[in-house]
């Protein structure tokens, strides 16, 4: 037989006892009747004719059977049965057992809603039939002449039968389902829809559309949708230019309108039509986009305001991708780099920034970790080639699940404010300086005081031994000329009184010890002039390695100028390693350290006649040196700890401070990457104690 069906599966039952269950595959080779001696082997073989597409299993235990079979097929719903069929189950039992006890329940297992059975009768007479038929079969076969050949055409029809109806079910439910959603779709949808006819009339309406203008379906079926609309929506969406478009065989793009709801609001809709059918209906879909219209205008009131900040804020923002290439650049970062707008966007950030500089490292650490860190000062190369000094900061951008996207850059131009620290550097150096101009003076003075008397004394001692001289000369003349005895024992007797008259031994001593003591005032003059010229230098434009003793001692010979009078210096130097710095800055701060420890000392000794004592120590500690000034003087009260290092902070007397001095010094160690700090107590005297980082910091690694 060549039917076309898919692989289906018949169960042939045939009673023997209480057997485990011999299930046959027509594959396999093997015989029914040889597995199972005495059993009739006709049925199964009439059903083999069937082809290979029809797999035939054989059931021998009856209650094994009706486990299996009743399970299945008890109180299944017509799903249940489509998913069964679907997934290989069996589609006919052939019943070829006496119908008595478990085939009898199995027929009425079958009946209640599983695959048809088909009854084998062997014996004579109807009853048996009558009975199958009563208990549920789909048909009886009775065993003949032609049993080999009406077995195998009465499975087929009612397998196709079963098929059929297993079709028929799933369509069923298929449409009802379909019907459910659909009916979940027009009453659920956050949207009006109003189904029009050929002549513009409504047909329908949903749930949705009832709400919105508060009508009813019943109350507007069959009137014109001018009539059910609200006015401002029609004008407002010029339906009937839309309609008429929708009639057409084209695509429709949707309007925005305004509506005014039954509540009294005003609405934005979203208008869309779409033909139904060929009979002219139409749908018309209003969308409520109120809150997206109005969050878009704010999201865009909200893009413009941040464009505007972003555009006009003083300091340049940088936004550089994963890559390290410029996705954004607001006008002052365009200005600062001296490149277009058109010819920015993509390229790496190297361009700009020198590789081996902090701030390039700075953006690198940031797209590498995704850490925010800032601070920084570095170089750019613009674009014309000129280097410019910039402060940046960098923090990462993150997509919304938290994955690094890339970095913002935020940076400044230092060239002015640059220039202005150098300015005040050397203003308040030279404020230094000025306060230490008296005790210079006085200092140099002194020298030139004993060296001015001592070559006034040199003068005269000169005109003394040339008088001494020229009796020498008269003596050597004397002999040379052969005058006699006489005459050069008369020379030598007027030399003798001349040296014992300005006494030569005396005058020698003391001219010698007039020049030492004129050479070393001059030394000591040449010192203090080398350390004022020193410390009025400006600093190097690169840090350098730098001594810290040798930094802290010559300001301390400076001061020490000012103070020698009124104050005992000790120095404790320990071997420093030299460190990576600015050592003129340094210097600045020795000196505003010692000038206003030696002001304390003077106020606290208020004209007493005492000493004060000020006592510098430096030692290393925590991969860095630590300088220590110490004094005796009148201290800070704790009131005025926290704020000494504010900017034209002093609890000096008006005209004797400008409040910039320990501002400065704090601000020169923070870009050296130390500390400064100050424990005090009033009357007690204060402690300033200052740490640098044997490598310096970051902010004066690349100090322009």
């Amino acid at each position: 037989m060549d039917q076309a069906l898919p692989l289906v599966r018949i169960a042939v039952v045939q009673l023997t006892g209480k057997h485990e269950p011999l299930v046959v595959d027509s594959s396999s080779g093997e015989r029914p009747g040889d597995a199972c001696a005495g059993s009739p082997r006709d049925t199964i073989e009439a059903l083999e004719r069937l082809g290979d597409e029809v797999d035939v299993e054989l059931f021998q235990d009856g209650e094994r059977c009706l486990a299996d079979f009743a399970s299945q097929t008890a109180a299944q719903t017509a799903a249940q049965v489509e998913v069964q069929a679907e997934c290989g189950a069996v589609d006919l039992v052939v019943l070829d057992s006496p119908l008595t006890g478990v085939a009898l329940e199995l027929l009425d297992a079958l009946h209640a809603g599983g695959p048809p059975a088909i009854v084998v009768i062997r014996e004579e007479g109807n009853d048996t039939a009558l009975e199958a038929f009563r208990r549920g079969a789909a048909d009886c076969v009775r065993v003949g002449a032609d049993y080999a050949q009406v077995l195998p055409e009465m499975a087929l029809e009612q397998i196709q039968r079963w098929r059929e109806a297993v079709e028929r079910r799933s369509a069923a439910r298929r449409i009802r389902w379909l019907e459910r959603l659909h009916d979940a779709i027009v009453s659920e949808i956050p949207a009006a829809l109003v189904v029009l006819d050929v002549d513009s009339r409504v047909v329908t309406i949903n749930p949705e559309c009832s709400r919105l203008f508060g009508i009813e379906a019943e109350q507007v079926e069959g009137c014109s949708y001018e009539s059910v609309l609200p006015a401002d929506l029609i004008e407002s969406a010029d339906l009937a230019e839309l309609l008429a478009d929708a009639a057409q065989p084209r695509s429709v793009a949707p309007r925005m309108a305004r509506a005014t709801g039954a509540d009294g609001v005003r609405r934005i809709l979203d208008v869309r039509a779409q033909r139904l059918d060929e009979e002219g209906c139409t749908l018309l879909v209003l969308s409520d986009v109120t809150e997206g219209e109005l969050q878009a205008e704010r999201l865009s009131e909200l893009e413009r305001y941040n464009e505007n900040i972003i555009q006009n804020m003083n300091s340049a923002l940088l936004v550089v991708d994963a890559d390290g290439r410029v996705s954004f650049a607001n006008t002052r970062a365009e200005t600062i780099l001296g490149a277009d707008h058109s010819k920015l966007s993509g390229r790496l950030i190297s361009d700009w920034f020198d590789p081996t500089r902090s701030g390039r490292g700075l953006i690198a650490q940031t797209l590498a970790e995704g850490v925010s860190l800032k601070g920084a000062e570095t170089l750019i190369t613009r674009e014309d080639g000129r280097v410019c000094p910039i402060g940046i900061s960098c923090s990462p951008l993150l997509n919304a699940d938290g994955s690094k996207q890339g970095a913002v850059a935020i940076f400044q131009d230092l060239t002015e404010i640059k220039q202005l620290q150098r300015q005040v550097l050397q203003t308040e150096k030279m404020a230094s300086i000025g306060q230490l101009a008296a005790g210079v003076a006085h200092e140099i003075n002194n020298p030139m005081g004993f060296i001015h008397a001592n070559l006034f004394q040199m003068a005269e001692y000169l005109d003394d031994l040339r008088d001494v001289w020229s009796q020498v000369e008269a003596l050597q003349e004397a002999v040379a000329s052969g005058q006699g005895l006489d005459a050069v024992e008369a020379a030598s007797a007027e030399l003798r009184r001349r040296s014992e008259e300005i006494d030569l031994s005396y005058v020698q001593r003391d001219f010698t010890k007039a020049v030492r003591e004129s050479q070393e005032g001059s030394e000591r003059i040449r010192h203090i002039v080398s350390d004022l010229r020193d410390f009025s230098y400006q600093d190097t434009a690169e840090p350098m390695l730098g001594d810290v003793n040798q930094c802290v001692d010559s300001t301390a010979s400076i001061v020490w100028t000012m103070m020698k009078h009124s104050v005992e210096l000790t120095k404790n130097y320990e071997e420093l390693p030299r460190v990576r710095c600015f050592p003129m800055q340094l210097k600045q701060v020795f000196m505003n350290l010692l000038v206003n420890a030696y002001h304390a000392i003077e106020e606290q000794l208020e004209g007493t006649g005492g000493r004060g004592e000020i006592e510098i120590c430096t030692t290393r500690r925590d991969g860095g040196v630590v300088v220590t000034i110490r004094d005796s003087g009148v201290g800070i009260s704790q009131s005025d700890v926290g704020r000494i290092f504010d900017p034209f902070f002093t609890t000096k007397e008006v005209g004797t401070g400008t409040g910039l001095g320990l501002s400065t010094s704090y601000s020169i160690i923070q870009r050296h990457g130390g500390t400064i700090q100050v424990e005090s107590e009033p009357k007690c005297g204060s402690t300033f104690e200052v740490w640098l980082p044997e490598h310096g910091g970051r902010g004066m690694r690349e100090e322009p």
